[in-house]
């Protein structure tokens, strides 16, 4: 089953953040399990935000925000600016069903997308003439209808488009934030929607997952159940789409203490011309706990009638779970993205215990895999840019030709099969604002069927890649800006970075920076190691004990961009997002004079006290043997302090992911050293959702001004006095 994610502001925001070389980690560090056996200053800033002496700190820390920002004369224009560019119409394809368009359209500076359903010629007629949705487009959804705290989050249509299950975030009597399936009849768009769920006693147990039987008669959804023993099982669940006010009938349950982690309904195969040949599986990823070893395992679905709880019959299949992604089927056969030597992805097919390779490893990393009728669609990854290549189902390779061109840097956001021979494809990039495309893979022809056009003077803008030397490897760097020349840099330039976990730098489009662009600042993302930009090796080589790969990297890229800035007063910032934030913060404390800012959101700084502040279990393996903790190198004192940038640290109060007090302590440690001005370290604490911003327009208008006035004084020079 694919549901398509719902659209919210942030998710045309681009986040702030996706060998040692000599000399520069010469400054003293201290290991992380010295550094944790002394006291900690401010482990009282750990303290819930609401008690007495935080708070006390957070408002001093606010009131000081508030008086920078008084004396920046660019804020409030780039507040108005911002405002401007965010102020235009927004489409998304999500689905097309049965010749209906289904759309998600936003005016402008709605905090939420609507939901439409168009025939598909009236929808294009109108994307022809760039008019807003008419009298032939039904709303489904209505976007103003929700918070930005109690929100959408997902759609999925029926295969027969008769049917429409949403999910929204919603919060239960306790406080907590529930994700919760509606169904609603798209026949009967009056009837009240149906809340997908099943009774357990007492208990009303919400669905978590949802697939769509393929033959449209049936929605199967999970749900965990208490159990005598205590903890909780997974169970699936049938619910009889010809009589939505029925019982749900059990189908499968899985063993005591363990969950299904993922649900797929798969056909059994495919007849030449694209149409299914009947049958049906059921594809569980069944875990125990917070284990992050999956089992997989396929049951047959036909007769659905027949089906029993019994977890017996479900045939376990032989998938290295840790290194394998489930990316679809193929001729009924389960297909995984495996890693192998090379560490970039091949397409394995995996019948039982018996596996076949069909697509092997290339250079580039193998990022998804789509079957459209009798082809395989592969979106590839080079140097950070997404990359389409065609493949018959044999797994052989077409001429590179047939399949589209786009526009580099871009990253696919979504690929889905639709009418069992059309492929429709989202992407986005730096300078390539949001654009839906339908593509008949047998030819290349495409359809363009939605494409933002933000009221921007864009014209000179380039992106252009630099492979940068770092010893015996070559970091990928892309450069967005005024000029054509690929080592030409603009004066004012923002370096972010991410570089862990596998994920690969960030090329997607964001309207908050191209405000920054225009306005005459550069932007470099670079994935340096440690990141996925070139496959798992890439990631192993700079993660754990090859952190200070990582860090090397980004002061080389760092190195490359200073000595390509075009004007006198040159400068560099540096910024990153979580993880990045952690990063950038290390490249800082390994050089403080390469760079003139720093901004970190949400970041991680205090790896001595990771499991306390909430870090997750497999933050271990991306850690482990690190010597360098940013908060621990502050509190050590020395150059690494007193040659600290100026910085603006952003977070949220509620962030479940990474605890706030890492930029709390963080900022304190700053704070503390006399010779640093009032206005050196700033904080500012936004609204947002667990580790993703608030959804609401002008939050992130508010956020973005001041992030570009904070790099707008630093970069230029004319910082206020204190």
């Amino acid at each position: 089953m694919q549901t398509c994610r719902w659209l919210s502001v942030q998710g045309l925001l681009a986040a702030v953040i996706p060998v040692l070389l000599s000399g520069c980690l010469s400054l003293p560090v201290r290991p992380v399990s010295e550094s944790a056996n002394r006291p900690d200053p401010y482990l009282w800033l750990e303290a819930p935000v609401t008690s007495t002496r935080v708070s006390a700190w957070l408002q001093q820390q606010a009131q000081t925000r508030y008086d920078w920002l008084q004396q920046q004369s660019s804020y409030q224009r780039l507040r108005t600016q911002l405002r401007s560019a965010w102020d235009h119409p927004k489409w998304m394809v999500a689905d097309i069903q049965r010749d209906q368009v289904f759309f998600y359209y936003n005016t402008g500076l709605q905090d939420h997308y609507s939901l439409y359903q168009q025939p598909f010629s009236d929808f294009i007629d109108d994307r022809d003439r760039r008019l807003p949705p008419t009298d032939s487009a039904r709303l489904l959804l209505d976007g103003s209808d929700f918070s930005a705290a109690s929100g959408p989050v997902a759609v999925s249509i029926s295969p027969d488009a008769e049917w429409l299950a949403y999910q929204i975030n919603q919060r239960s009597p306790a406080g907590q934030l529930q994700a919760l399936w509606y169904l609603q009849s798209l026949q009967q768009p009056a009837s009240d929607p149906l809340l997908v769920s099943v009774s357990h006693g007492e208990w009303t147990l919400p669905a978590e997952q949802i697939a769509w039987d393929r033959h449209a008669e049936d929605l199967l959804f999970t749900v965990s159940v208490p159990t005598h023993a205590g903890g909780w099982q997974s169970r699936v669940h049938a619910l009889e789409l010809d009589d939505v006010t029925s019982v749900p009938r059990l189908i499968h349950a899985v063993e005591h203490g363990h969950a299904v982690r993922q649900m797929h309904v798969l056909g059994n195969g495919t007849e030449p011309g694209g149409e299914e040949s009947g049958g049906q599986s059921l594809l569980l990823a069944i875990g125990s706990g917070t284990d992050s070893d999956l089992q997989w395992c396929l049951r047959n679905l036909e007769p659905m009638s027949a089906l029993g709880a019994a977890g017996r019959g479900c045939q376990s299949l032989a998938v290295a779970t840790r290194t394998e992604r489930f990316v679809g089927a193929i001729g009924g056969v389960p297909a995984f993205i495996s890693v192998g030597q090379r560490g970039t992805g091949a397409v394995t097919l995996v019948d039982g215990d018996q596996r076949r390779e069909l697509i092997s490893e290339t250079e580039a990393p193998l990022h998804a895999v789509q079957v459209v009728g009798q082809t395989l669609v592969l979106e590839y990854l080079i140097d950070g840019s997404s990359v389409l290549r065609f493949a018959d189902l044999q797994g052989r390779l077409r001429n590179a030709a047939q399949a589209p061109a786009l526009p580099a840097p871009v990253r696919i956001d979504a690929l889905r099969s639709v009418g069992g021979n059309r492929l429709l494809m989202s992407y986005s990039g730096l300078l390539t604002p949001p654009r839906s495309v339908l593509i008949d893979p047998q030819n290349g022809q495409q359809t363009l069927l939605t494409q933002d056009r933000p009221d921007l003077a864009v014209a000179g803008l380039q992106a252009r890649l630099a492979l940068v030397s770092a010893g015996d490897v070559r970091v990928p760097v892309w450069v967005a800006g005024a000029g054509s020349d690929v080592g030409q840099v603009p004066a004012k330039t923002l370096l972010e970075v991410y570089g862990g976990f596998s994920a690969p730098m960030d090329t997607s489009f964001s309207i908050s920076r191209l405000v920054w662009l225009v306005n005459g600042g550069g932007y470099a993302v670079a994935g340096p190691r440690g990141g996925g930009d070139y496959g798992e090796r890439w990631h192993e080589a700079g993660r754990g004990e090859q952190r200070h790969r990582s860090i090397a990297d980004v002061l080389t890229v760092a190195d490359w961009l200073r000595s390509g800035q075009v004007a006198g007063h040159s400068r560099l910032a540096i910024g990153g997002r979580s993880h990045g934030g952690l990063l950038a913060a290390e490249a800082v404390h390994s050089d403080p004079d390469m760079f003139a800012a720093l901004i970190a959101e949400a970041a991680v700084f205090d790896l001595a006290r990771l499991d306390e502040l909430g870090g997750a279990r497999f933050w271990h393996a991306e850690y482990r043997g690190a010597d360098v903790s940013p908060y621990q190198r502050l509190l050590d004192g020395g150059p690494v302090l007193t040659e600290h940038p100026p910085t603006l640290l952003i977070t949220r109060d509620n962030d479940a992911v990474v605890s706030a007090a890492h930029s709390f302590k963080y900022l304190r440690a700053l704070q503390a050293e006399p010779t640093h001005g009032r206005f050196d370290a700033l904080l500012s604490v936004v609204s947002g959702q667990q580790h993703q911003n608030s959804g609401r327009v002008d939050d992130i208008i508010d956020d973005y001004a001041m992030r570009w006035a904070f790099l707008n004084s630093r970069l230029a020079g004319d910082a206020p006095s204190d």
